[in-house]
């Protein structure tokens, strides 16, 4: 498969130097594989289909999972994808800027393998230079990279499956799937929702938008848009952060008369918290501190906002045709004739087409598949009552994890199952840090939630291991019998 994007080298998975490195890194998990061989006694039920863990999502976090719970010994994993093929995250889909907006350098994914890394994936194919030479990642290059990733990986993924339902049962969880096949049901004894930032909830239009424009009027920026909706029109966007300025230039490069970018604040934020945060202390035991710091923290982060990247700015500003302004929130819009009126502080602003880059809610309700046990999961509303100058919605609504990412139940004792169902989205940011849904954390979190669903396992069959033990006649010598 090749993976095209203007302005950056092409990229073909079948490439001579590409198989070589796939290979290589084959060559590496197999020699710090030890010890190998599964521990995991399977309990599905028989005739039934069944695994010991699924993971709901096929994106980088989804991939890094399965591997990881391959390498501790759990190999029986299915990682279960809603997007087809080579569609998994946003990187060939709604994603518009040009490069990943975390630094070159990031770690994780690779378990400290050089050869399965980016970094070396990329050289061989461009050269020490080249990579030194790379200011930030290109947004094909990394989705060229975790194809390769979960090829040589071996991830067992099923493309095109929904999620619909979890049901506790016992040993595990009964999820209710939509595939190709149709409607089946597949049953594993731990369940990981791997479902990036949508699954806190889900991305979030204002209601004043939606409630007064025809649905073909707007759309969110992380969402479908079709070229023919932004092309010579006149288009306005909503937001400050990157992917306001990543969609505002990918209009104007797709034909659009004009775009005029707006947002709440007096000035765009400059200083990016998220770099300060890129410290092992921090990325590593957030989880350990306080509560009430952890939500000030939280705060904090959301408060000061990312500003957008450098590169987006500059992709949007060279055009004439773009304006940015400050300080002009949307308080209505409305149809007006063929155009769209907009009322803000500072005058009204007409349009053809509104890109709403609004971010997303934090609301466990807009998740269907977890209809079933959402009133029984504790939320930080429920566990932590901050003071009023620093109360937060957002924060509240999010559920208050244990220490490996799981979930805790509301009223003790009532759902028992909660812990072994493990929350590794954007929903975990208040409990554990941003580093669920940010490549530049998976160095820290992806082996806390390994070793967390590797550790429920274990003890959960810890009965088993004396009888097994006792039963173990594996000879490693033979002493000659009695002589004649």
């Amino acid at each position: 498969m090749r993976y095209e994007q203007d302005g950056y080298p092409t990229i073909d998975l079948a490439s001579p130097a590409l198989q070589a490195l796939a290979g290589q890194a084959r060559a590496e998990i197999a020699a710090l594989a030890y010890p190998a061989r599964s521990w995991v006694d399977r309990h599905a039920s028989a005739g039934e289909e069944g695994c010991d863990v699924a993971i709901v999502g096929g994106g980088q976090s989804a991939l890094g999972l399965a591997f990881g719970l391959q390498r501790a010994g759990v190999p029986n994993t299915l990682c279960l994808s809603a997007a087809a093929p080579g569609e998994a995250g946003p990187w060939q889909t709604y994603a518009r800027m040009a490069t990943l907006r975390t630094p070159k350098d990031l770690v994780g994914l690779e378990f400290g393998l050089p050869n399965l890394g980016f970094r070396r994936w990329y050289e061989v194919q461009f050269g020490a230079q080249a990579w030194d030479a790379l200011g930030r990642i290109a947004r094909v290059h990394w989705a060229a990279y975790l194809d390769w990733y979960a090829a040589v990986t071996d991830a067992k993924i099923r493309h095109r499956t929904n999620v619909e339902k979890i049901r506790p049962i016992a040993g595990g969880f009964a999820l209710a799937l939509n595939g190709p096949g149709g409607p089946h049901t597949l049953n594993a004894r731990r369940v990981v929702l791997a479902t990036g930032f949508e699954g806190s909830g889900g991305w979030d239009v204002p209601d004043h938008i939606k409630n007064n424009l025809p649905q073909h009027a707007f759309a969110h920026s992380n969402g479908p848009i079709a070229v023919e909706q932004v092309a010579g029109k006149r288009v306005a966007v909503l937001g400050h952060g990157a992917s306001a300025f990543d969609n505002a230039a990918w209009a104007l490069a797709n034909g659009a008369t004009r775009v005029d970018l707006c947002f709440r604040r007096a000035k765009l934020p400059e200083i990016n918290p998220h770099r300060w945060a890129e410290q092992a202390g921090f990325l590593d035991h957030f989880y350990d501190l306080p509560d009430a710091l952890r939500w000030q923290l939280g705060v904090a982060f959301r408060r000061m906002d990312q500003p957008p990247t450098a590169n987006g700015v500059a992709a949007a500003t060279a055009y004439a045709n773009f304006a940015a302004h400050p300080g002009r929130d949307w308080l209505s819009v409305a149809v007006a004739g063929n155009e769209i009126r907009i009322d803000t502080p500072k005058g009204a602003l007409v349009a053809d087409f509104l890109i709403c880059a609004t971010g997303l809610a934090t609301d466990l309700a807009r998740r269907p598949e977890l209809d079933l046990v959402r009133d029984q999961i504790a939320l930080w509303a429920d566990r932590y009552t901050p003071p009023p100058a620093l109360a937060h919605a957002g924060l509240g609504a999010s559920p208050y994890l244990g220490p490996d990412f799981e979930f805790l139940e509301r009223r003790p004792g009532a759902a028992p199952y909660l812990k072994h169902l493990f929350c590794f989205s954007y929903a975990a940011m208040a409990s554990h840090g941003g580093q669920c849904t940010s490549i530049s954390g998976h160095k820290f979190a992806l082996p806390r939630l390994v070793r967390g669903v590797a550790r429920s396992l274990f003890l959960e069959q810890a009965d088993m291991l004396m009888p097994s033990l006792e039963a173990f006649d594996e000879r490693e010598i033979l002493l000659p019998g009695p002589s004649a």
